[in-house]
């Protein structure tokens, strides 16, 4: 593995701090249900915003190791996953569980007309924490 940077470290620094932050945010809405999250705007507006914000944060992250690496940057936020973990800079197992609810992002930035409360709840269950397993791996890298 290619030592980062020191600009590069304090990047993936200033995102960690912002995820953290995030996931602090989201965390009062893990119990929300399908009824509040289709009837309350702000409540759905916040948890869209929050899911996008960590998803765009995480894709960031991965960009700037894979840029450490000098590697090729993939065409698409879930190579990105697949690459690191390829590289054997993640585990590929959990490259591939972010890949999946970073997925949701894409929904949120490009079809956000469609409700799609099956995806999001999976991120509210599952996403906080493949975040902070993603976090862990990467604060080894920017050590």
């Amino acid at each position: 593995m290619t030592p980062l940077k020191p600009e590069q470290k304090e990047s993936i620094i200033t995102r960690m701090a912002f995820i953290e932050t995030e996931l602090s945010d989201l965390e009062r809405f893990r119990a929300v249900e399908w009824k509040t999250f289709l009837n309350e705007r702000d409540t759905r507006r916040n948890i869209e915003r929050i899911v996008e914000n960590l998803a765009n944060a995480c894709i960031d992250i991965g960009k700037i190791i894979l840029a450490g690496e000098a590697a090729e940057m993939p065409s698409t936020y879930r190579e990105v996953f697949e690459k690191l973990g390829l590289m054997n800079l993640v585990p590929m197992e959990l490259a591939e569980e972010v890949a999946d609810l970073i997925a949701v992002r894409n929904l949120l930035a490009h079809q956000y007309l469609d409700l799609e409360w099956d995806r999001i709840k999976k991120f509210l269950a599952k996403g906080p924490e493949k975040v902070k397993e993603f976090i862990r791996a990467a604060q080894k890298i920017a050590a």
